[in-house]
């Protein structure tokens, strides 16, 4: 596998989904290998904080987060399209990066990372916000997915952020499109694909 793909939004066919089918296109072009997540579509249940993973590494719950772990370990990358709730990613989301504390646990905590960690990542982040831009519309999420990153050890490369799409959606917002263009061809460059 190359890269993950998260898309984040509940939303069939809206603007992450846009974001995410453009991004596949780009990569089908270029015969790069990818798997698309759509977390709204998994079991993934919240962090309990119950400490499991400070003492053995790994996440107790049984969930499809157990297949991921393996997935994010394999990646060459990954690419999070998320909406903004709140100035913040979703909940959903959330869980999942909460859910990487197995990672920084075993890292950190422990001292045998169950995460490759001199493997080369990369990746990038596109945020998602449906009203007109403000000052601090992509600032919370921005901070989250900056230490998800770091967590799943991928070099996040690039963020755009995207407003105003309740008013023109990402698939009639051109700007936007080749955007996400050049960040994906950049990815691709990047990683030596």
């Amino acid at each position: 596998m190359s890269f993950l793909i998260i898309n984040a939004s509940p939303r069939k066919n809206k603007n992450c989904h846009q974001a995410v089918e453009q991004i596949k296109d780009i990569f089908d072009g270029n015969s790069v290998d990818y798997k698309i997540l759509n977390i709204w579509d998994m079991n993934i249940e919240y962090c309990n904080a119950c400490g499991y993973c400070n003492q053995n590494g790994i996440c107790h719950i049984k969930d499809d987060m157990k297949d991921l772990y393996k997935e994010f370990d394999l990646s060459k990358g990954t690419i999070v399209v998320s909406p903004v709730y709140f100035d913040c990613i979703p909940a959903k989301l959330k869980s999942l990066i909460d859910r990487t504390q197995a990672f920084y646990a075993s890292k950190y905590i422990l001292k045998k990372p169950s995460i490759d960690r001199n493997k080369h990542r990369m990746g990038f982040f596109i945020s998602v916000g449906g009203s007109k831009v403000y000052k601090t519309q992509f600032l919370a999420s921005q901070i989250v997915v900056d230490f998800f990153y770091k967590s799943i050890n991928t070099k996040l490369i690039d963020n755009l952020y995207i407003s105003n799409t309740d008013e023109v959606e990402i698939k009639d917002n051109e700007k936007a499109l080749e955007d996400i263009k050049k960040i994906s061809i950049r990815l691709i460059k990047e990683v030596g694909l």
